[in-house]
């Protein structure tokens, strides 16, 4: 899905967003993770929370816990929304600001 969005002057497709690698994602949120075998899990001081993070196929769920606006798993847009308690539109900002070679100018 492709979409212009009013405060952006370019064209962004969504998927394309999706696929950046949610690790990446993670450490630009400001989460600090660590490895448990194939998944990797968000440390809050010195506790490993719930939520986990599927390098494997792109995606993070948080088993318990805070749900942030109904999210509690999903692609790298759902995480940013979920870890910054923001908007889609904020989301896809913070995206497109944090890893401008993934975005497509008009």
């Amino acid at each position: 899905m492709r979409l212009i969005l009013p405060n952006m002057k370019m064209r962004i497709d969504f998927e394309v967003l999706r696929q950046i690698p949610i690790l990446d994602v993670a450490r630009a949120a400001g989460l600090k993770v660590v490895r448990e075998g194939s998944t990797y899990a968000m440390r809050e001081e010195r506790e490993v929370t719930s939520l986990k993070i599927f390098p494997s196929t792109n995606t993070w769920y948080r088993f318990s816990g805070k749900e942030s606006g109904g999210v509690s798993g999903g692609s790298c847009i759902d995480l940013v929304m979920h870890i910054n308690n923001c908007s889609f539109v904020q989301a896809v900002e913070f995206l497109t600001t944090n890893f401008p070679n993934y975005i497509n100018d008009i």
